[in-house]
């Protein structure tokens, strides 16, 4: 192919999240659109799972980081040891630059360090850089401590300063981030292009034709963080609370990891205070699969998402792999979302940081089952339409 792209990172792939799978689901729409995809991994390697998946077997995976489990229990080495590898990288585009007509190389995020190589790489080989961001770059956590978020603080001005002034193209994820670096190239002088790139998600991999409702429960469920004021999670307990005693066939499932409980101090209090816990089940974090079969079997797929910077900037992955399974969906009006979603006709969209709004949508989805299929329908239609990994990818291709 004249095409190529070159994904560089340190991913470990045996923890799976968002990130990895919009990169794998970018990746694989690149490919069916006639580009050639090398995955070079610095610090990991890909799993089995991955290797076998026939979506992915087109993605030529290079692993440098050979020996860097030895490394693994101690941080600093493991930092050190990988961000040395990107030095292996130089030879390696020079090959695949011989290989191909146009090459590109496409990073994520905002990792100072091993970008800002990269990017010297790239514009000693005279190729092209790209660089996506999906969360707000200033973002600091009020959940660290203060070295932490000095770390973050320098880190987040180095990429703004050094690194992503540097690349010849961004792609976001929200109509804020484009505003936010449209801002940040008039201040540095630069006309680096600044393209959203929606939310991907392969709809095929998340709907699941042999599925069935468990007819026992009507489970309402959510996939995500539990920790901190991303997903307002407390915001749903507190609704579900208001409503659960008018559907005793309704359960609430939370998925993913809950085991750093003193990160969870708002979940637990309001556990605490209720006397029927056993109709809100943690599950703890499952792989892909489980997740798949877990949303598939839902009666309603729910977040919380409270109006904070993570909201304004990001846009949530889980939001197109809830679609995707043809399920009703009630989330927050925060972000992009009101730019694709309407509310009683592919979605309930309730008014965020508020519990009795979040719990009359969860009403209005429970009461009328026959009006939640057809809305769950339209959702799915959406996500074809719009977050595709087929469509979403041909504005990186065209860029090349």
């Amino acid at each position: 192919m004249d095409k190529a792209i070159v994904f560089v990172n340190s991913y470990d792939f045996t923890k799976t999240n968002a990130s990895l799978f919009r990169l794998l689901a970018i990746a694989r729409g690149l490919i069916e659109n006639g580009v050639d995809v090398y995955w070079i991994l610095l610090a990991s390697k890909p799993t089995k799972e991955i290797i076998t998946d026939p979506y992915y077997k087109k993605i030529v995976f290079i692993t440098l980081g050979k020996h860097f489990n030895k490394y693994k229990r101690n941080k600093y080495l493991f930092y050190l040891y990988r961000n040395l590898q990107v030095f292996k990288v130089n030879s390696l585009i020079c090959v695949l630059k011989k290989q191909h007509k146009t090459l590109a190389c496409y990073t994520y995020g905002d990792e100072f360090f091993l970008n800002y190589f990269l990017a010297k790489i790239c514009k000693k080989q005279k190729i092209q850089i790209y660089n996506e961001t999906t969360e707000y770059p200033k973002l600091i956590d009020d959940d660290l401590n203060n070295i932490k978020k000095i770390r973050l603080y320098i880190r987040s001005q180095l990429y703004l300063k050094y690194f992503i002034t540097n690349v010849d193209h961004i792609f976001v994820i929200s109509n804020a981030l484009k505003h936010f670096f449209d801002t940040h190239n008039k201040q540095y002088n630069k006309k680096i292009p600044v393209s959203i790139l929606n939310m991907v998600v392969e709809p095929d991999r998340y709907r699941c034709s042999d599925s069935s409702i468990d007819s026992q429960y009507k489970d309402i469920v959510y996939v995500g963080t539990m920790y901190g004021d991303k997903d307002g999670v407390y915001y749903l307990l507190e609704a579900f609370l208001k409503i659960y005693q008018d559907y005793p066939d309704s359960r609430l499932i939370l998925i993913g990891d809950n085991t750093r409980t003193s990160r969870m101090q708002k979940i637990n209090q309001i556990m605490n205070h209720n006397s029927d816990s056993d109709r809100i089940i943690f599950t703890g974090q499952l792989d892909r699969k489980g997740v798949i079969e877990k949303i598939n079997s839902a009666y309603c797929l729910v977040l919380s998402r409270p109006n904070n910077i993570q909201a304004k900037y990001g846009f949530p992955t889980k939001l197109g792999e809830y679609l995707s399974t043809g399920k009703p969906v009630i989330v927050t009006s925060v972000g992009d979302i009101p730019l694709f979603l309407r509310d009683g006709e592919n979605a309930y969209i309730a008014k965020p940081d508020d519990v009795d709004a979040f719990a009359n949508k969860l009403n209005e989805c429970l009461s009328d089952p026959i009006k939640a299929s057809f809305i769950g329908k339209k959702g799915e239609e959406l996500v074809y339409r719009e977050f595709n990994y087929l469509e979403v990818t041909k504005n990186i291709v065209y860029s090349m």
